[in-house]
């Protein structure tokens, strides 16, 4: 993997490697406690069509530093990674925490943007929210009645616990602080909403509503997958990255 230097800490990332510097670039951010590896699918079979470029963000996979704690903090640093690597514009893709990040940055520098490509992600993160109240008040989700939490949120809650480290903890913290309710609407940049229909973890209302809020924004349900779409779908998923850079990259 190749590496660049940000803030004293060596950052680790993937890239096309068959992609010319004319086609268009999409960097990928990934999501709460994972890293690059998740975007494997699209740096080796989109790498003809589109420049894609996924780093290992602060602390995660191969990236030095440590996770920081708000999608605000996280577009500042990757706005100094984009300009380390000498990119003026193009398309920014993340899933579920990372598709926060993406519409800080949206906020932030949309002259930068060709368009974004949010996936199983929403203004606010209901997961992480009860997440993050459990954890503040130690309270354990098995000894809460059903009644208590919907159905697909205990499923998800599930899904993390098999997972959880220090590391998955703070991103959601970070992410059960995200809120972009009350400035999404500004943000003037060509959107693609993605979620597959069995994800547990971010319920459809969360992207659907993301989408009716972008002006300009398009919601596309991949059928069969869960939350980690790119993943688990990768062939419908592509092909809908794909055409959505196509029609917006000139």
């Amino acid at each position: 993997m190749p590496t660049i230097a940000i803030d004293n800490c060596t950052i680790h990332y993937r890239m096309s490697k068959w992609a010319s510097a004319d086609t268009p670039a999409a960097i990928c951010l990934h999501g709460s406690g994972a890293d690059s590896v998740v975007w494997g699918y699209q740096v080796s079979r989109l790498s003809k069509q589109i420049r894609i470029i996924a780093p290992d963000l602060p602390g995660h996979g191969q990236s030095e530093g440590e996770a920081l704690d708000s999608a605000e903090a996280y577009a500042l640093w990757f706005n100094r990674f984009a300009q380390a690597l000498e990119l003026d514009t193009f398309f920014l893709m993340g899933h579920s925490f990372g598709g926060a990040i993406v519409q800080e940055y949206a906020r932030l520098h949309p002259e930068k943007l060709k368009g974004i490509i949010l996936i199983a992600t929403g203004t606010v993160f209901k997961l992480s929210n009860v997440y993050r109240e459990l954890h503040a008040n130690g309270i354990d989700v098995e000894n809460l009645h059903s009644a208590e939490i919907p159905h697909s949120i205990r499923q998800g809650y599930a899904i993390l616990k098999k997972v959880s480290g220090p590391l998955l903890h703070a991103d959601l913290m970070a992410a059960g602080c995200f809120d972009s309710t009350p400035w999404i609407a500004s943000v003037q940049v060509p959107a693609l909403v993605l979620w597959g229909n069995a994800d547990f973890i971010t319920p459809r209302e969360l992207p659907e509503a993301l989408a009716q809020a972008l002006p300009q924004a398009s919601f596309q349900i991949i059928e069969g997958s869960g939350h980690v779409l790119m993943v688990e779908a990768p062939k419908p998923f592509n092909t809908a990255v794909a055409e959505f850079i196509s029609s917006w990259q000139s």
